[in-house]
């Protein structure tokens, strides 16, 4: 299986994570910090989930119900029953929403990768569901290569490319200022 590698812009849109325990409180931690709108159906969820509600997250206290998946872009299936899981999955695939059944490979539509953050610069590290903890250990090593004020660089050197891309119209020259901005005096590994 080939994977696309890609990142989603989650920013106001809605999305539902099914089962609020453990690992659904995970998932709606990395939604609410892409700044997603998240709804979370749970009979009754774990503490901590009740701790995210405002906003941008709902609690429906009861079971799935197919409408869940109105308006939804994407849907995370984090509940200890396979059947459920596997409606949720189903139900997602008709309406063409996106969906992740947690632990389930053949039924997700895109896996959560490893993820090292340094401000901007966001690197992810996927195994496409063979073996997410080889991905962690490399995400662990990237990390380690890393400087933690990267970020500092990052939003320099984003400002100096807005510049850029601003003053000079598009060419080679253009080009080779901006591969000058992260490979200086022509050097490239």
């Amino acid at each position: 299986m080939n994977l696309f590698p890609m990142f989603l812009k989650l920013e106001g849109r809605r999305c539902l994570v099914v089962g609020g325990g453990q690992v659904g409180t995970q998932k709606i931690a990395g939604l609410l910090e892409a700044g997603a709108l998240v709804t979370v159906v749970d009979p009754s969820p774990a503490v901590v989930v009740r701790e995210f509600l405002g906003d941008r997250v709902t609690w429906h206290a009861r079971t799935y119900l197919p409408s869940d998946l109105d308006g939804v872009y994407v849907v995370i299936a984090a509940t200890s029953d396979p059947e459920v899981n596997q409606q949720i999955y189903d139900e997602a695939q008709r309406r063409g929403v996106l969906a992740n059944v947690v632990d389930v490979p053949p039924l997700c539509d895109f896996y959560y990768p490893a993820v090292v953050r340094r401000g901007s610069l966001v690197v992810a590290v996927s195994s496409q569901g063979e073996s997410p903890h080889l991905a962690q250990r490399v995400r662990d090593e990237i990390s380690q290569l890393l400087p933690e004020e990267l970020d500092e660089a990052v939003q320099c050197i984003g400002d100096e490319r807005r510049r850029i891309l601003r003053e000079h119209a598009p060419g080679p020259e253009r080009l080779q200022l901006l591969r000058d901005l992260v490979y200086p005096s022509g050097v490239r590994a």
